[in-house]
């Protein structure tokens, strides 16, 4: 038989959520550890970081690394790996990963998210050739190209901003007459004079030969159809939450996302979730960091009920 160390919590995930709630964790000397396909998550591919107060160096991934610093500092151990799925037993729970299995008094849950996609012929085909789904974009690919950023939050807004710095023509596509991004970003970006705004409009169909070369587009107001040259094409319409690893412990909203109160907790006791996986309104790092905080403060409290569960690791 098989003995799995036991450890007082376990973090699923390791973006901004997942890293605060490591730290506070750490704080309250409780045995943590992370398990995470990556460190950053969605915010180490963001090129521009505006709105998180008191951090001037912009990137995502400075962030981040400050982050990972402060959450290694405190003791905080990491495990790169997939989690495939959660159990839990009599009192306790198992966590099984690409690394192996992993057992613990308390979890918190932060990752689960996979971007979307508009599923339109050609897309499928030109995935990595001309179509990303990745936030992060290497300027001097598109340097001199005309381009695509689909998309009406921050993320598209901050990607067309980024990109016309490089390329000859950024075109921003949106399904709908206004934009969900923040009014100040919107006013910067209506001032580049490469920017062209193509409102109530969506992207048919992709073409090309060995890379994409155009895109069919259609106006939903007009039913007007044309074809446009683009060499590249972003995609920035929000993610889908898949929480396959974990659905069947918790409660959740018709989206899919975890259904959590103000503390973190879910309607699994001792499973804990911070969030975009959680059904909060709104998808910002700020919030995220400190959902995770408050998730981990819970999880210390919810530990600290069982006499001598605490290992006070150090």
């Amino acid at each position: 038989m098989i003995f799995l160390a036991l450890h007082d919590l376990i973090i699923v995930g390791g973006g901004p959520a997942g890293l605060a709630a490591a730290v506070y964790a750490r704080k309250r000397l409780l045995d943590t550890l992370v398990l995470t396909m990556d460190i950053g998550g969605q915010i180490l591919q963001t090129e521009k970081i505006d709105n998180y107060p008191g951090y001037l160096e912009k990137s995502g991934m400075g962030l981040v690394a400050a982050f990972e610093v402060q959450a290694k500092e405190y003791g905080a151990e990491f495990v790169i790996a997939e989690v495939t799925r959660i159990e839990k037993g009599e009192g306790n729970f198992k966590i099984h990963s690409s690394a192996g299995d992993f057992e613990s008094k308390a979890v918190i849950v932060t990752g689960g998210r996979q971007p979307r996609r508009l599923c339109v012929p050609g897309e499928d085909r030109f995935l990595g050739r001309g179509v990303s789904l990745s936030l992060k974009c290497d300027a001097g690919k598109v340097r001199g190209k005309a381009v695509a950023v689909v998309g009406g939050g921050n993320t598209a807004l901050q990607r067309a901003e980024f990109l016309s710095g490089s390329a000859a023509k950024v075109y921003l596509i949106h399904r709908r007459d206004s934009f969900r991004g923040d009014e100040l970003t919107l006013m910067r970006l209506r001032s580049i004079p490469n920017v062209e705004f193509l409102l109530n409009t969506v992207i048919t169909e992709m073409k090309g030969g060995s890379a994409l070369e155009s895109v069919v587009v259609k106006n939903t107001a007009t039913g007007q159809v044309m074809e446009m040259r683009v060499d590249e094409v972003f995609l920035d319409i929000g993610r889908d939450v898949k929480l396959d690893y974990v659905k069947h412990l918790v409660a959740t909203d018709p989206s899919g996302k975890i259904i959590t109160d103000k503390f973190g907790r879910t309607s699994c006791e001792g499973l804990f979730a911070a969030g975009d996986i959680t059904d909060t309104p709104y998808a910002q790092v700020i919030i995220a960091a400190g959902q995770g905080a408050a998730a981990a403060l819970t999880a210390y409290g919810y530990i600290k009920k069982r006499p001598g569960e605490i290992s006070y690791s150090c």
